[in-house]
């Protein structure tokens, strides 16, 4: 049953671009895709990512009703497209917020410094307010990693991975000994920080 359906959408895509007679470079072109990919496609081989179904569904004049309903497999395809986009989404975000945070924590004590603001009170809500961004720094780029390495820990992951902002290796907190180096890491900031919050 599940065959069946694949091949109704390859040879539905196979029909029309026939009808309209086009040759599978015409329509690879025109889908700014190679050739291979066409094939792939009209034989049942893999399926089309979902920006590329709906150019598709415009060039063969078909609905995307048309062309996903009834064929589990590409209904699979757009389904995991579609987690794909949030799970972009939510990174993005992230990494916005990130960024902002960051950019407090450079602004902040930098702004009051240069208007030479020193008296006690100050300096107890600075380094609380620093404490609260560095944490959150902390715990948001642990959470950035679990999104961009997702799974359980693992012994294999490398302990060193490339950054998603700016230039370098950060610490993977999919490796055990990752981890760890991040709970000691925010150990050391707390008791850094709290002394100078109380």
């Amino acid at each position: 049953m599940l065959k069946e359906k694949i091949v109704a959408f390859s040879e539905l895509i196979s029909k029309k671009r026939k009808e309209l007679g086009m040759t599978q470079e015409q329509v690879a072109q025109l889908l700014h895709v190679n050739r291979q990919a066409v094939s792939n496609w009209e034989r049942g081989k893999n399926y089309p990512d979902l920006d590329v179904l709906i150019e598709l569904s415009r060039a063969y004049d078909l609905s995307l009703d048309l062309l996903i309903k009834g064929d589990v497999g590409i209904l699979k395809k757009v389904k995991e497209d579609a987690q794909e986009l949030r799970r972009q989404r939510k990174i993005r975000k992230l990494e916005f917020s990130l960024l902002t945070v960051t950019l407090l924590l450079i602004v902040i004590p930098v702004s009051f410094n240069l208007f030479k603001v020193h008296n006690i009170w100050n300096s107890h809500l600075i380094n609380a307010l620093l404490f609260v961004l560095v944490m959150f720094v902390m715990i948001a780029s642990w959470v950035l990693y679990r999104f961009i390495y997702p799974g359980p820990i693992n012994k294999n992951a490398p302990i060193f991975v490339p950054k998603q902002i700016g230039i370098g290796l950060t610490i993977n907190p999919q490796n055990p000994i990752g981890l760890i180096i991040w709970i000691l890491l925010m150990i050391v900031l707390i008791i850094i920080f709290v002394p100078r919050i109380f």
